[in-house]
C-alpha cells in the first residue's frame, strides 16, 4: 500500500510540476503569445487582443510602410517631397487612430455586426485610410498557417501564411514581437509589410496581364530578352530558412521609340519547358531603339512558400529562365499595358 500511495503522490508531483511549467513559462513565451492572438479573434475578445497585439505600434508603422510602398510603386519618391511630408505627417495621428480603432472593431464584431455597421467618420482620414488599405483585401485572405520563426531575448518574429483566392497565391507577412514590461509577448508590426504590399500589386498585374493575351504579344515584341542567368544562394544562417535568388538577364529594345519604365514577370522553367517558379520586377530608366540593358534582380525566398521551397532544392544552373513584360511606358508618352491594368 504505501508503494501505491508513492506511486500515486509521484504522478501527483509530475502534474504539478507540468502545471507550474505551463504558468511559470509557457504562458510568459511567443508561441503562446500567438496562440492567445488566434483564439481572440475567433472569439472576438478585443481584451485579449489588445493585450497580445500593440494596435497603435501595428498601425504606426503600417502607415510609413504602405506609403514607402505607394511610393515604389508609383515610382514617385513623396519622400524627397517636404510639402507633401508635412501633410502626411499632420494627418498621420488621425489616419493612424482610425485604423486602430477600425481593427479592434473588426475583433470585436460578427459578421452580421460588420454589415449592420455604418458610423459617420471624418472623411478625409476615412478616405485616407482606405486609400492605404486598398492594396491588401484581407476580406479574401484565408489564413494557411502561423508559427514562430525566430526567438532571440526579448524579440521574436512568426509568420503568417496568407492565401489570397482571387489570385490563387500565397503570401507571407513577418510578425514582429517584443517582450513588454508586463512579461507579456506583443505583436508590434509586419516587418515586410511594404514589400507584402508590392507582392500583392505586382501579383495583380501579373493576373491582369494573363488576361490580355493580344496586347502581351505587342509587349513581347518591343523587348527581347537575348540572354540570361540565374543563381541561387543559401542562407547561412540555418534558422531562417531562407535563400536569395539572382537572375541576370540582358534585355533588347526591339521598338522604334525609347523605354523609360517597364514591369516584367521572371519566370523559370525545368528542362521539360514547364513553368515551375515566377516573381515579378520593375525597371525604370531609359532603353534606346535598339539598345540592350543588363536587369539584374533579387529575390528572397523562404521555405514556408511550397514554390519557393521546391525551387530551393532546384540546380537552377540547368534551369530556364525567360521574361514577360506587363506594362512599359515609351518616352514620347505612350503606354502599352494590359486591359483594366491598375497603375
Amino acid at each position: 500500500m504505501n508503494k501505491k500511495k508513492w506511486f500515486i503522490v509521484s504522478i501527483l508531483l509530475a502534474v504539478l510540476a507540468g502545471a507550474a511549467f505551463y504558468f511559470l513559462y509557457f504562458i510568459k513565451t511567443p508561441a503562446y503569445a500567438l496562440n492567445e492572438t488566434r483564439l481572440a479573434v475567433k472569439e472576438h475578445d478585443t481584451t485579449k487582443f489588445t493585450r497580445y497585439v500593440d494596435v497603435n505600434s501595428v498601425m504606426d508603422n503600417a502607415f510609413d510602410d504602405i506609403i514607402k510602398a505607394e511610393s515604389k510603386i508609383n515610382n514617385d519618391n513623396i519622400f524627397s517631397n517636404p510639402f507633401a511630408l508635412g501633410i502626411l505627417h499632420m494627418l498621420k495621428p488621425s489616419v493612424v487612430e482610425l485604423m486602430s480603432k477600425e481593427a479592434v472593431e473588426r475583433v470585436a464584431q460578427t459578421k452580421q455586426d460588420a454589415a449592420s455597421s455604418a458610423q459617420p467618420v471624418d472623411p478625409v482620414p476615412d478616405a485616407m485610410k482606405r486609400n492605404l488599405e486598398r492594396h491588401i483585401p484581407l476580406d479574401k485572405m484565408t489564413v494557411k498557417d502561423l508559427k514562430l520563426t525566430k526567438h532571440d531575448g526579448d524579440n521574436a518574429t512568426a509568420s503568417l501564411l496568407l492565401h489570397d483566392g482571387t489570385l490563387d497565391k500565397d503570401f507571407v507577412a513577418e510578425l514582429v514581437m517584443q517582450h513588454n514590461e508586463k512579461g507579456d509577448w506583443q505583436i508590434k508590426k509586419v516587418g515586410n509589410l511594404s514589400t507584402l504590399i508590392e507582392q500583392f500589386v505586382a501579383a495583380k498585374r501579373a493576373k491582369q496581364a494573363a488576361e490580355n493575351k493580344p496586347i502581351m504579344e505587342r509587349l513581347n515584341k518591343a523587348l527581347q530578352a537575348t540572354s540570361e542567368r540565374l543563381t541561387i544562394t543559401k542562407d547561412s544562417n540555418d534558422e531562417k530558412h531562407t535563400a536569395t535568388l539572382t537572375a541576370t538577364i540582358m534585355a533588347k529594345n526591339t521598338s522604334n521609340v525609347a523605354i523609360k519604365r517597364m514591369y516584367y514577370d521572371v519566370m523559370v522553367f525545368n528542362n521539360k519547358d514547364k513553368q515551375i517558379y515566377s516573381y515579378p520586377e520593375h525597371y525604370q530608366g531609359y532603353i534606346a531603339p535598339g539598345q540592350a540593358v543588363e536587369l539584374t534582380t533579387k529575390k528572397t525566398l523562404n521555405e514556408m512558400l511550397p514554390d519557393d521551397k521546391a525551387l530551393m532544392n532546384f540546380d537552377v544552373a540547368n534551369e530556364k529562365i525567360k521574361i514577360q513584360v506587363t506594362y512599359i511606358s515609351f518616352d514620347n508618352g505612350n503606354v502599352l499595358s494590359p486591359k483594366d491594368y491598375v497603375e
